[in-house]
């Protein structure tokens, strides 16, 4: 007989955080949290580029630019460039090092129900509910893509890209200009206390509760 799985004790944590103080705006994050991605992927690169374990993440989610594109100074097409660039240096051939950047680029992840779920009750008992990513320009194409359109609302109205922001998490001006944009939604002006936060970074969620936000680090277990 099939037995279902708890909801990850994260999950728990932020409905207890919810019930227990005056929240009115829950903010998720998207990568390791509402998306997930097959951690087998970076394996199947190093393995399709033919160079050492660990080489292709270090040359696209590694990459010192991406810290400029997540914070509006580049784009996601610069990113690719300079990842192919990067494993051409450690010994890639180019056509093959373009073409395990775009197999990377080219991989959907996919939509955890669970956090989904929880996000939609959320709001369906009166919260304001928003995604912080720190996130590209290609964002609201992938998360089209996604069929996040409802959760992200009319012209992704519940959507805080750090590209779009200016700043990034866990810089504190990612979270205060953030908590601006909540400020101007239906949940009108809001004390920092009055958010609650789920993230799988312990540095993103460090810096919201140096912020005031009530974080969560998100995880199974």
């Amino acid at each position: 007989m099939a037995t279902s799985l708890p909801p990850p004790s994260s999950l728990l944590q932020l409905r207890t955080v919810v019930s227990e103080h005056d929240v009115r705006a829950v903010v998720s994050d998207l990568d390791g949290v509402l998306r997930v991605f097959d951690p087998s992927l970076w394996d199947r690169l190093d393995h399709h580029v033919g160079l050492a374990p660990g080489t292709a993440f270090a040359a696209i989610l590694g990459h010192p630019f991406l810290e400029e594109v997540t914070r509006g100074r580049g784009t996601h097409a610069q990113w690719r460039e300079r990842a192919v660039a990067e494993l051409v240096t450690q010994g890639a051939a180019p056509g093959t090092a373009r073409e395990t950047v775009r197999l990377w680029a080219a991989t959907p992840g996919c939509v955890d129900q669970e956090v989904l779920a929880q996000l939609q009750r959320f709001r369906e008992q009166g919260l304001a509910v928003f995604v912080l990513t720190n996130g590209t320009d290609r964002v609201p194409w992938e998360l089209d893509q996604l069929g996040l359109g409802d959760v992200l609302g009319p012209r992704r109205r519940f959507l805080l890209n750090t590209a779009d922001l200016g700043a990034a998490k866990p810089d504190r001006e990612a979270f205060a200009r953030a908590h601006e944009r909540l400020s101007r939604e239906p949940a009108g002006p809001l004390a920092p206390a009055q958010v609650a936060f789920l993230d799988d970074s312990a540095g993103h969620v460090r810096g919201a509760e140096e912020f005031g936000w009530r974080a969560v680090r998100h995880g199974r277990g």
